[in-house]
């Protein structure tokens, strides 16, 4: 194919991206990772160097596709020039795309041909959780994440999401590798899935109390009213209006829902909401600009029918969004972006409590936002918690992002911390998708996006902890460090 090699393998990358959303995703990107496995086998004799520069290339088509959306934010909504915006999305791309090639670079130095398929299998798994935490961590879009409806999703609560990449790339090195071995790589694959499809069934958590009855609020503001102080008035009173309509156990609603920070709330702002929620037994849960210190915080703010509050801070920021790393100032000034510089909350502060009457309190586990994406960080949060969370919650704003792939993928994102954890999952979030999940990562119902509306259901809360809770990212990550080891020691003695 000569030089064609490369634009093939930028499109096959941009292909993966695409089919992360689709109908048999999980399938669709298996197969498609397996024509590079083929494409890099067949170009092994032109080196270790040659290889990694491929799968590099594969890398930066799907990680430009898979996060162009990043562009609306800095360019629609922050103000920043079009080749900035443009350059700053395909700089991160590019760094993004360094992850995958290094994983085939470690998969073809550690190459064995008996153990090829675990070796490229535990390379990328290796890559995928440094991807997650490298300059405080950007796991999005993960290369198994759509394994969240595929044949491996019951690996994710023993292993979590990075058991069921390490799957994935395995079963797509089968793939690619069947036609010239006669399809027989595909016995040990369906074997595989067979297995994982048994494992579905295991219940690790269960129910604990009776159903609560939730409220979900969307409002549907656009991004760009953060700067008409009138906008913000009316986004301020739809929801303070929407709080006391209608009763439930608990009223949600998405992250900086009340946009005016606390300080400058007038006095009393929330009093009849809590007179609202002690007649009628209500727990609220809302969005807010908090201040803490000389820094706003990106903070939750929680109401109990006795009259008890609680708060929660955003703990894991998003860099150059919610704070400043040093040295990059300049880039703030460019986007135009306000509060950009918040207060980062403790890493393990209290669940949220849920009272109802002659029931046991529930917990809720809170993220806002972009802190559900870290599944590791979650499980070791739970298992740590003084109190056990019974359900998760999610408030987000992906406003930012306008009409893209951003909130599908976010809520994909949010199935998966499901699964991982056995517990279910209500999420409220501006623009959509405002959902409830069960504890089976399934979504039960859901609202349509960008439409102003409140969604109504009943959750039930789950007790108990998955294999992944407990143990973490560990077994996987000692697993692969295992495998290569193995795959080197093999090597040397075939030298």
């Amino acid at each position: 194919m000569g030089l064609a090699i490369y634009p093939f393998t930028l499109l096959l990358g941009i292909a993966t991206a695409l089919m992360a959303t689709m109908s048999l995703a999980a399938w669709w990107q298996m197969l498609l990772l397996a024509m590079l496995w083929r494409i890099i086998d067949r170009h092994h004799y032109h080196g270790i160097g040659y290889q990694t520069r491929l799968a590099w290339i594969f890398g930066l088509g799907y990680f430009t596709q898979g996060l162009w959306w990043l562009y609306i934010s800095l360019h629609d909504i922050g103000g920043m020039p079009f080749w900035m915006a443009v350059g700053a999305v395909l700089i991160l791309s590019t760094f993004l795309a360094i992850f995958p090639s290094l994983a085939v670079y470690i998969g073809a130095r550690f190459y064995q041909k008996s153990y090829s398929a675990i070796a490229w299998a535990s390379a990328w798994t290796l890559m995928e959780w440094a991807r997650a935490h490298v300059l405080t961590g950007f796991p999005w879009i993960g290369f198994a994440d759509a394994q969240v409806s595929g044949p491996f999703m019951g690996l994710i609560p023993i292993f979590g999401v990075l058991g069921a990449t390490f799957a994935a790339v395995w079963g797509s090195y089968k793939i690619g590798s069947a036609p010239g071995r006669l399809f027989l790589p595909l016995i040990s694959l369906f074997f595989a899935i067979g297995i994982s499809s048994l494992l579905e069934g295991i219940e690790y958590t269960e129910p604990v109390g009776k159903r609560f009855d939730v409220r979900l609020l969307q409002g549907n503001f656009p991004m760009t009213t953060v700067y008409s102080e009138e906008q913000l008035r009316i986004q301020n009173a739809f929801y303070l209006e929407t709080f006391t309509q209608k009763p439930a156990d608990l009223i949600l609603a998405p992250e900086t829902a009340i946009t005016i920070p606390e300080n400058l709330l007038p006095p009393n702002w929330d009093q009849r909401i809590k007179e609202y929620l002690s007649t009628n037994q209500i727990s609220l849960l809302t969005g807010i600009v908090g201040v803490s210190g000389k820094y706003y915080a990106n903070r939750a703010l929680g109401y109990q029918p006795n009259g008890a509050t609680y708060v929660y801070d955003k703990s894991h920021l998003v860099p150059f969004g919610e704070y400043i790393p040093p040295g990059f100032e300049w880039f703030v000034r460019a986007i135009q972006a306000p509060l950009t510089q918040f207060a980062r909350g403790d890493s393990n502060q209290a669940h949220f409590p849920l009272n109802r009457a002659q029931q046991a309190t529930l917990y809720g586990a809170v993220m806002i936002c972009y802190e559900d994406v870290f599944g590791s960080e979650i499980a070791s949060r739970l298992r740590s918690s003084k109190n056990p969370p019974n359900f998760l919650i999610n408030m987000t704003n992906l406003a930012w992002f306008g009409n893209t792939s951003a909130p599908w993928q976010h809520l994909r994102l949010a199935q998966l911390r499901s699964l991982e954890t056995g517990l279910p999952t209500i999420r409220a979030t501006n623009t959509g998708v405002t959902a409830i999940i069960d504890a089976k990562g399934k979504v039960q119902v859901q609202l349509p996006i960008f439409e102003q509306d409140v969604l109504t259901g009943s959750v039930q809360a789950m007790t108990g902890s998955t294999p992944y809770v407990l143990l973490g990212d560990r077994p996987i990550i000692t697993l692969s460090f295992l495998i290569l080891a193995l795959c080197w020691w093999k090597r040397r003695q075939s030298k």
